[in-house]
């Protein structure tokens, strides 16, 4: 399944996959799989106008397949699925 966008651009309601490999500093297996239930902004007293344009979202909150709510940074998500 291919990400459509990079989770700093994650929205309530899409479809998310989750895996932070700390070796190769990327997305990867093994995955977790949930919708983002709660979104934070990045904050205009720790960044700047251009980087919150260029990666708006922090933190997502997630709830996952397993029924569990989590929460992830958003460099760690993508978003597979656009929520309606």
């Amino acid at each position: 399944m291919k990400a459509i966008k990079p989770g700093w651009f994650a929205k309530v309601g899409d479809l998310i996959r989750e895996g932070w490999c700390t070796e190769k500093r990327c997305i990867a297996p093994p995955y977790i799989y949930g919708i983002v239930v709660k979104t934070q902004n990045r904050s205009p007293d720790a960044y700047t106008p251009e980087q919150i344009v260029e990666k708006p979202v922090r933190l997502v909150w997630i709830l996952t397949t397993e029924g569990e709510r989590i929460r992830r940074y958003s460099v760690h998500v993508e978003v597979i699925s656009e929520g309606g």
